[in-house]
């Protein structure tokens, strides 16, 4: 190989390559800090200088750096899950006591969980398990606004994280469901356009007089997001009561099924868990109770997908477990001791495929937490 030539070659090369870019160049504006005005509008070359010498920030079409910066210190949650924001808890109503973060004991939850199983006897398997839990509450600062052009519906919302674990067995420990979503409290009031109010200005049209009222049986919204594939809308009110709620008996029992499907669910009795999981909850109150404990007030949240709510589901979730309806009632309980209690019951409607029938098999969950902070 003959060195010379070669580097003759490539100064001849480098000579040819610098007369074509300072033609380019002659097509292009001054550039300021090393990037063309213009470059994004297609000028094939970007001047380098002293300043700005990267040939990457030099790179054709380079994008102007944009003077907007966001604040990423605006919170979109209230400080301190909104407890320490007076006028955020007076919005959000009986939604207020949820802030916070909630824990159960270990074996305090029960789930009663049909899954469709073509191998076993009934073409079903009952994975019904203890587990205890961690629930997240924090309020978004201010209302989200739904416009009806003469007044508005006003949503005071409220995020929250749900964990669930295996409380004993070979999967101790381990994260079995985990979901997020959002309570809403709903009040109706005047409609404004406060800061949008600029020119071309269009004055918001004059109320109803009076406003009409939000229907108390729709004012509470919880908005449920599963990583199963599902999407739940359930809306219901709030109540107040003095005292221990009185927990109602639940059933697992498939719906309209066999009978020789309900031998999965052992002794048919109100004590027995994997008939009624809310039979942990009374045993939650009676221990209270043997402890000198007892509940001097309880919030109770109702909701339904009956209650013009609904339901989505992919499209194997609606072949195989299709999610039919969903309802859960909270009782947010104030003990004696000035500690907040939390029981729920939940209860998940499946239309499970067996042997080419759908039969309607409840799902259903129940625990009790303590606020934790």
């Amino acid at each position: 190989m003959n060195a010379k030539p070669d580097l003759e070659q490539l100064d001849l090369s480098v000579q040819q390559l610098t007369s074509v870019v300072a033609e380019l160049e002659k097509q292009c504006p001054e550039t300021v800090q090393g990037i063309s005005e213009i470059a994004a509008l297609g000028c094939p070359v970007t001047k380098c200088n002293d300043a700005n010498p990267s040939t990457r920030l030099c790179a054709v079409n380079a994008p102007a750096p944009s003077p907007f910066v966001p604040d990423y210190d605006i919170p979109l949650l209230a400080p301190g899950g909104g407890d320490t924001k007076p006028n955020v808890l007076g919005k959000l109503g009986p939604l207020a006591g949820l802030i916070g973060t909630w824990v159960s004991q270990r074996f305090s939850g029960f789930n009663v969980m049909p899954i469709p199983q073509a191998t076993a006897p009934n073409g079903f398997i009952l994975k019904n398990h203890s587990y205890y839990e961690v629930m997240t509450f924090s309020a978004i600062q201010g209302k989200v606004a739904n416009r009806g052009g003469k007044f508005e519906q006003k949503a005071y919302t409220i995020f929250y994280e749900q964990r669930v674990f295996f409380a004993d067995g070979p999967q101790a420990n381990e994260l079995v469901h985990a979901e997020n979503g959002s309570w809403l409290h709903q009040i109706t009031g005047p409609q404004g356009q406060n800061a949008l109010d600029t020119a071309p200005y269009i004055p918001t049209p004059p109320a109803p007089n009076p406003i009409p009222k939000q229907d108390p049986l729709t004012a509470i919204v919880k908005q449920v997001s599963v990583p199963h594939g599902n999407s739940i809308l359930a809306l219901g009110g709030a109540s107040k009561i003095y005292g221990a709620p009185k927990i109602p008996a639940a059933s697992c029992l498939p719906v309209n099924a066999p009978d020789a499907f309900n031998v999965n669910y052992g002794v048919n009795d109100p004590k027995n868990p994997n008939i009624n999981p809310n039979a942990v909850l009374d045993a939650a109150l009676l221990e209270l109770a043997a402890n000198g404990v007892h509940v001097s007030n309880t919030t109770v949240l109702t909701v339904d997908t009956s209650n013009s709510g609904a339901i989505a589901n992919t499209p194997f979730m609606k072949d195989h477990s299709d999610v039919l309806e969903f309802s859960t009632t909270y009782w947010l309980e104030l003990l004696s001791t000035g500690q907040q209690q939390l029981q729920y019951t939940q209860n998940i409607s499946l239309d499970l495929d067996i042997d080419g029938t759908k039969y309607k098999f409840p799902h259903i969950t129940a625990n009790t937490l303590t606020k934790v902070k």
